[in-house]
């Protein structure tokens, strides 16, 4: 049984495929960015007859970073993202920031540790999870085109 992690399971894709990886019978650690969500996933894994650990990682915490390294995953699903939206010159600098440390240098950094596990061991799969925003861009979205742009 594969031991999967995968990033921002607390909504969306990354919540489906948490809960259908493990329905499959993959060991699936689902990571949500807030306390808050860990009990809300839970009950929900529950309500849907599927076993999964569910562990608050904000993928900007170093902190959380370096305690998802104790947990040896063999798949790294990097699904963490949000989008600012608004026209481009009216973002503050302080959100452009955080978005651009949520999906890109989070999931980097993240990546980079379990890399090297993965590398030390032989074997290993890093999946990086994008939207259709980073080919096309809608108004009021163009901080989120730039950054998956960089993917």
């Amino acid at each position: 049984m594969k031991k999967v992690l995968i990033t921002g399971s607390g909504t969306g894709f990354g919540h489906e495929v948490a809960m259908r990886m493990a329905e499959k019978g993959f060991d699936v650690i689902a990571s949500v960015e807030i306390y808050a969500q860990v009990q809300t996933l839970k009950r929900e894994a529950a309500a849907r007859g599927v076993s999964l650990q569910v562990e608050k990682l904000d993928v900007t915490n170093d902190g959380d970073r370096r305690k998802a390294l104790a947990w040896n995953v063999e798949i790294l699903v990097n699904n963490a993202g949000v989008l600012e939206g608004g026209s481009v010159v009216d973002i503050p600098a302080l959100n452009v920031r955080r978005e651009f440390e949520v999906n890109v240098v989070g999931p980097l950094l993240l990546t980079q540790g379990i890399a090297k596990q993965m590398v030390k061991r032989g074997k290993g799969r890093i999946v990086w999870v994008s939207s259709r925003e980073g080919l096309n861009v809608n108004p009021f979205t163009g901080v989120y085109f730039c950054f998956q742009a960089c993917h």
